[in-house]
């Protein structure tokens, strides 16, 4: 099975972030406040066969992070499981490729303005896209600090 090699050939560009509050009783979930992370990747070239160079990005949602202040995320560090309620995902190979959050570190640079290191798991596997593989990058995100409701 092909293997995509994003460590050599992705680069992740300066993404965003934005809270919103969410509640589906029907399934016993009260009110929450959510964040949703965007990371776009500058197009490149992914080796499949589709239409390069690629242009996708890293979608991280319904993180649930039960901050006090949730726009006060310097020095957060956070991880995820296929088993959480946490969705992070990039679209390529024309399939949504589920990923794990091996390590998400925040550190604040200005007002809603923070540098962010990650690694990520991406399970290309699941979909018979690729191979698995591991991903790390650092780049910066910008947090909309008006709640959606």
């Amino acid at each position: 099975m092909l293997k995509i090699d994003m460590q050599t050939h992705a680069t992740a560009m300066k993404g965003n972030m934005e809270m919103y509050w969410f509640e589906n009783k029907h399934i016993g979930l009260e009110k929450t406040l959510f964040h949703r992370i965007h990371i776009p990747l500058k197009p490149f070239n992914s080796q499949l066969d589709e239409p390069q160079p690629v242009n996708t990005q890293i979608v991280i949602e319904w993180l649930d992070l039960g901050l006090e202040d949730p726009a006060n995320l310097d020095g957060l560090n956070i991880s995820s499981t296929p088993e959480d309620a946490s969705e992070i995902s990039i679209y390529l190979g024309q399939a949504h490729n589920p990923c794990d959050i091996k390590e998400l570190v925040f550190k604040k640079l200005d007002d809603n303005l923070f540098e962010i290191r990650c690694e990520l798991f991406l399970e290309f596997g699941f979909e018979r896209v690729a191979q698995n593989e591991h991903f790390s990058f650092t780049t910066e995100i910008e947090l909309d600090d008006k709640i959606k409701e």
